[in-house]
C-alpha cells in the first residue's frame, strides 16, 4: 500500500477548502427549496438508493443535490450562476426500454455537488456499509496528482462526510473519505490531509482501462475503510455525499460520468 503526506502548504489550502463549509452564502444565491430528503428508496436487494438520476431533467443539474455547503440547490440558481457548474444530466440508450440517465462533468473548473444525508431516517451504515457507484472516465486531467497541491485535480471523486469535528484552528472540520480516479497515482494510494481528517483513497487511475463507453462499477466497505483509516468506530449515519471532478490546477479539460450511487448490505457485488 502506498501512502503520501501533504506538505504544510497543502494543509493550509485544505483549511481554506473546509472553511467554506461554515461560510454563509449570500442572500442573492439562496434558493427557495432547501428541503432535504428524509427517506431513500430501498432496492430489491435491500440496498439504499441515493441517486440514479432517472427523475432529473435532461441538460440540467440534478435536483436533489446542493452546493458544497449543503445549503442551496444549484438547480434553482439563475442561468448565469449555473454556468459555473459544468455538470449536466445526459441520456443514452438504443431503445425506449434501455434509456438511462446519468450525470456528466465536462469542463476545467468545477464545484462540488452535495447530497445531504443527515436527515435521512432509513439509512444505517451498520446495516448497509457497502458504498456502490458507477464511473465512466473519458478524459483525465493530464499530469494531475492528488498528492501535490499544485496539481490536485481529479477525473472523478466521491466523498463520504461522516461527521464534523471541532479543532483549535477552525471551528468545524468535516471528517471524510474521498474515493478518487487519479490521473497518475496507482490504485491503493492513500493520502491523509487536513491533520488526518480527510483520507483520499485512489480506486482508479489513468485513462479508463475498459473500452470507451463502458461503465465501471465500484464498491467499498465503508466500515472497514473508516475504522482502518481513522482508528475509531464508524458513525452509523453519514452527513453527506459529495462529488467533484476538476482540472483547474492543470488547466486541462476533464470528462467523467456518474451514476447509480447507493449503500448496500454485506455481500453486494
Amino acid at each position: 500500500m502506498i501512502k503520501h503526506q501533504y506538505s504544510s502548504l497543502s494543509t493550509l489550502c485544505a483549511i481554506v477548502f473546509f472553511l467554506s463549509w461554515s461560510i454563509m452564502v449570500s442572500d442573492k444565491l439562496i434558493a427557495q427549496d432547501t428541503k432535504y430528503i428524509q427517506s431513500l428508496t430501498i432496492s430489491e436487494t435491500g440496498g439504499i438508493i441515493v441517486e440514479d438520476f432517472e427523475s432529473d431533467s435532461l441538460g440540467q443539474l440534478p435536483y436533489n443535490w446542493f452546493e458544497q455547503r449543503g445549503v442551496n440547490r444549484p438547480y434553482l440558481y439563475s442561468e448565469e450562476i449555473k454556468k459555473d457548474y459544468f455538470y449536466q444530466i445526459i441520456e443514452e440508450g438504443h431503445s425506449k426500454d434501455e434509456v438511462n440517465k446519468f450525470l456528466r462533468f465536462n469542463g476545467v473548473i468545477a464545484k462540488h455537488l452535495n447530497f445531504p444525508l443527515h436527515q435521512v431516517t432509513n439509512l444505517n451504515l451498520n446495516d448497509t456499509p457497502i458504498l456502490s457507484w458507477k464511473w465512466r472516465v473519458w478524459d483525465v486531467p493530464a499530469g494531475a496528482d492528488e498528492g501535490n497541491n499544485k496539481l490536485n485535480d481529479t477525473a472523478a471523486s466521491i466523498y463520504i462526510v461522516f461527521k464534523v469535528k471541532k479543532m483549535a484552528l477552525v471551528k468545524e472540520v468535516p471528517q471524510s473519505i474521498r474515493y478518487t480516479w487519479s490521473s497518475s497515482l496507482p490504485v491503493g494510494t492513500e493520502i491523509s490531509t487536513f491533520f488526518g481528517n480527510q483520507k483520499i483513497v485512489v480506486v482508479g487511475t489513468g485513462q479508463t482501462s475498459k473500452p470507451i463507453g463502458e461503465w465501471l462499477l465500484f464498491s467499498r466497505n465503508l466500515k472497514d475503510d473508516y475504522e482502518r483509516l481513522f482508528e475509531e468506530k464508524m458513525p452509523s449515519t453519514p452527513l453527506a455525499i459529495l462529488i467533484l471532478s476538476d482540472g483547474d490546477s492543470t488547466s486541462d479539460i476533464t470528462t467523467a460520468d456518474y451514476d447509480d450511487i447507493g449503500f448496500y448490505p454485506l455481500g453486494y457485488n
